[in-house]
């Protein structure tokens, strides 16, 4: 009598064979990620709130209010427009339907989806429990009714492209657009991050933090659904 194999699918070539395993070790890792979180936002508002690093993110933002000019004040606004929550989401939405349309399989769509929805849960919790005012220069984007700690549009543009990134490298590494992929990756969350410091939305921490958090989700969740030793075979595009 020969062993059930692993099941089709997302499943086929996670690091766990069976789902419920999968889900166990995905909110394993949810949880793990949140308390970090907490962590440094305890870290941000309690130890280091009146700190030579607070004092130096008051600087900061004096400097940004100083060289302010209209074309720049333009320029962020596609910032934070890039990396709203809403844009981000339908982005990841559209960008799986592709991505399975395309013959790229479940692995990758699920990744990602998992990926940007795992990071938008994950800052909403944070930013309720976390309390931090934004800072004091003029702010140039409405401030929505969450804490400034952490920036949720820069955690959404890291979990997208960054995401998209790593798991293109896991389970496409041949592919043509891997490289584009990469570029991507770096340019746009950076470019989010700085609009949203220069129009006032965020302390430096706050940022940086988001980085920190996205990133780590991003890595735990690829050890657990795209291990290293099983890329997907290229497929033929569905038919429409």
């Amino acid at each position: 009598m020969t062993e059930p194999g692993p099941a089709p699918g997302v499943v086929e070539g996670a690091r766990p064979r069976t789902l419920p395993v999968l889900v166990a070790l995905v909110l394993g890792a949810f949880v793990l990620v949140e308390g970090v979180i907490l962590a440094l936002g305890w870290l941000v508002t309690r130890v280091l709130a009146h700190s030579a690093l607070h004092r130096g993110e008051v600087a900061f933002e004096g400097e940004v209010l100083v060289h302010r000019t209209p074309f720049w004040n333009s320029v962020t606004s596609f910032g934070t427009l890039l990396g709203g929550t809403e844009i981000v989401l339908a982005m990841t939405a559209v960008g799986c339907l592709l991505l399975f349309l395309r013959g790229h399989g479940p692995r990758l769509p699920a990744f990602l989806a998992v990926a940007v929805v795992g990071e938008t849960t994950l800052f909403v919790l944070a930013s309720i429990v976390v309390h931090r005012l934004r800072p004091t220069i003029p702010h140039l984007d409405g401030a929505p009714p969450t804490s400034s700690f952490p920036s949720g549009h820069t955690a959404a543009s890291v979990a997208l492209w960054c995401g998209l990134a790593f798991g293109l490298a896991r389970t496409h590494p041949g592919h043509p657009l891997r490289v584009l992929s990469w570029v991507l990756a770096v340019v746009l969350p950076a470019f989010v991050l700085a609009s949203r410091l220069y129009r006032g939305m965020h302390w430096p921490t706050d940022v940086a933090a988001s980085v920190v958090f996205t990133l780590l989700w991003l890595l735990v969740l690829r050890a657990v659904l795209l291990p290293p030793d099983r890329a997907d075979p290229p497929r033929a595009p569905l038919r429409q």
